[in-house]
């Protein structure tokens, strides 16, 4: 009877684990959720960011743009932008190929430094190596402290109307064609399969002695501390300097014969690259954040932020953007929403003063509010240690020319 129940258990844990492999969904995002809402508020303000074409086939080229701003209320106790940073791209596995990529028109090729408060202009250019759907994010990597990451935009991969395999042709330097997609790979599979027969003779020895894991153990205790070496024979030492000699062997000749095989080559480049930064157009509006309160049950960040015009134009706020969400006024028509973008609000922003003319100081109230403060986990902000939020403010004057600047300060939450 034991027996059977045993077995009738064991049969559906077996189904409960099939089905939850049959009807697993596939993976619809990078995570970028993950991240704390401090650091999203924080760090990098991505605006502006395109991908065309959205359908593409493999081979053909995508290319990605989009405008970012340093924050200036950067977290002090996160590595800074400001020491080392690199732009790159995050889809899931080796899907393209980077063929370019520049900030403010300076190639990307290595590593740079972003100080704050600072635009920058970016572009990436990629080609289509593997079919399927791709969440793609434009990516910075920052020394020391990871990744932080734009929103994805939905790209569409489809197979090549050729059946010939994928072909990535590069010239090196002394004049040689060669496909990357196989380059190399006959050394590869060469050195793998040494190492991995080196390895498995080295198993195999000891294994055929019968005294390992738990025999061994129980040897050991017999014969006790003081005499547990006398389980290491002549042979064996002769056995382990042959396994070591071969393996100096190896090493020594992988390098001559790479040496030989590749005689020119050239060291990556570690060195930073400089880019000029540049200045954030603000429009001649001031802005001064008076106070500002997250409402956890209208899911609204409110700020009272005093405004003055010192401009000649009358302006109009347009939109809000924190944390890769962008918070629209529906009551002016001027921001664009690109084809696939994700993560906006069409009438999130609230504004309680209409155009603010020229000369004038105003006490305006912006309220930021829908379900994506609760959809991507940015209610996390009033549990951290450092309550701040940072966002940017993008307004027009009356022939639509957009300005845009940075605010931030501390943030209170309100639970009732």
């Amino acid at each position: 009877m034991n027996k059977l129940i045993a077995s009738k258990k064991g049969l559906g844990s077996l189904l409960a684990g099939l089905m939850l492999v049959l009807l697993a969904g596939d993976a619809l995002a990078h995570g970028e959720r993950a991240q704390l809402a401090s650091m999203r508020m924080r760090t990098v303000h991505w605006f502006d960011t395109k991908v065309e074409p959205l359908n593409v086939k493999v081979g053909d080229i995508v290319t990605v743009t989009g405008k970012l701003v340093t924050s200036v209320w950067w977290p002090k106790h996160m590595p800074s932008i400001e020491e080392t940073v690199f732009l790159n791209i995050g889809v899931p596995g080796p899907t393209f190929l980077r063929l370019h990529s520049e900030v403010n028109g300076v190639p990307m090729m290595r590593s740079t430094a972003f100080p704050l408060g600072k635009v920058y202009e970016y572009k990436t250019v990629l080609r289509a190596r593997i079919a399927g759907r791709y969440h793609v994010h434009p990516i910075l990597n920052v020394k020391d402290a990871g990744s932080l990451v734009d929103k994805g935009t939905w790209l569409e991969v489809a197979e090549s109307d050729s059946d010939a395999p994928f072909v990535n042709e590069v010239t090196t330097l002394p004049g040689d064609t060669i496909n990357l997609e196989t380059y190399g790979l006959e050394g590869v599979y060469t050195w793998h399969l040494i190492w991995i027969a080196m390895g498995v003779a080295y198993i195999l020895y000891w294994l055929l002695r019968k005294e390992l894991f738990i025999p061994r153990f129980i040897r050991i205790r017999e014969l006790g501390p003081d005499r547990a070496n006398e389980l290491m024979t002549k042979k064996d030492f002769v056995v382990g300097s042959i396994f070591f000699t071969a393996t100096l062997a190896l090493i020594l000749g992988g390098y001559i014969w790479a040496e030989h095989k590749y005689p020119i080559t050239i060291p990556l480049q570690t060195g930073l690259v400089e880019v000029e930064p540049i200045d954030i157009p603000t429009g001649g509006l001031e802005l001064e954040v008076d106070h500002a309160t997250y409402d956890l049950a209208g899911r609204s960040l409110s700020m009272q932020v005093k405004m003055t015009n010192n401009s000649d134009s009358p302006l109009r706020i347009g939109e809000f953007l924190t944390a890769n969400i962008r918070f629209l006024n529906p009551d002016i028509n001027e921001g664009e929403i690109y084809e696939g973008e994700e993560m906006v609000s069409k009438d999130g922003l609230t504004v309680s003063v209409d155009t603010i003319q020229p000369g004038q100081t105003v006490d305006v109230e912006l309220v930021a509010s829908d379900a994506l403060w609760e959809q991507y986990r940015m209610t996390g902000l009033i549990h951290d240690p450092d309550s701040r939020f940072a966002g940017m403010i993008f307004y027009y004057d009356e022939n639509g020319e957009r300005y845009f600047q940075e605010v931030g300060g501390a943030v209170l939450p309100n639970f009732f």
